[in-house]
């Protein structure tokens, strides 16, 4: 009973999605059974790769017991001692990837660059030394990026020596005596 209201929920929840990706795709649909059918093969394939995935892990349950019933005591404790140092092997990697990624951040905003969780994501790997030459590197690549642009935009003409002010050739002399106060 569980599963099926399970079942149900995620398939409301998939239809909902789908309606609004149908929206964001301008998919349009003449009339109302057009678009039930349409959610009926959307619905049905959720359902069936739902269920392909619920099959798989119930065999893959029902092997490892099997197997397990099939091995000695001892052997027993030891697959489950193996499966637990496995499960906690994960747990510290994913306790470490978190670790680095909050050095990354760290690292990024005393670089003096912006430090979002896309960013990170971008600079990030199993090591800090990696990491570290990743965000140096994205630095250097922005700062050259950068400065090729401002010298790109700071680029100016040179006026020409023989361009004149007005379209009779004076020169400073005549300017500054035509325009002295005191005579």
């Amino acid at each position: 009973m569980e599963n099926n209201a399970a079942q149900n929920e995620v398939v409301d929840d998939q239809t909902e999605e789908k309606q609004e990706e149908a929206k964001k795709d301008g998919i349009s649909f003449e009339s109302q059974s057009e678009l039930d059918s349409f959610m009926d093969k959307k619905v049905s394939k959720a359902i069936e790769t739902a269920r392909s995935k619920w099959e798989e892990e119930a065999k893959d349950r029902e092997d490892k017991a099997k197997k397990l019933a099939r091995m000695t005591e001892a052997d027993r404790i030891k697959a489950e001692q193996a499966d637990r140092d496995k499960e906690l092997s994960k747990r510290e990697q994913a306790l470490q990837m978190r670790e680095y990624s909050i050095q990354a951040k760290s690292t990024l905003a005393d670089a003096g660059l912006p430090n979002t969780d896309e960013l990170t994501e971008l600079v990030l790997s199993d090591d800090v030394e990696k990491t570290n030459n990743n965000i140096n590197y994205l630095k250097s690549v922005i700062a050259d990026a950068v400065k090729s642009k401002v010298d790109e935009l700071s680029k100016q003409t040179v006026p020409n020596s023989s361009s004149n002010f007005g379209s009779e050739t004076t020169s400073i002399a005549d300017l500054a005596a035509k325009n002295r106060v005191i005579k």
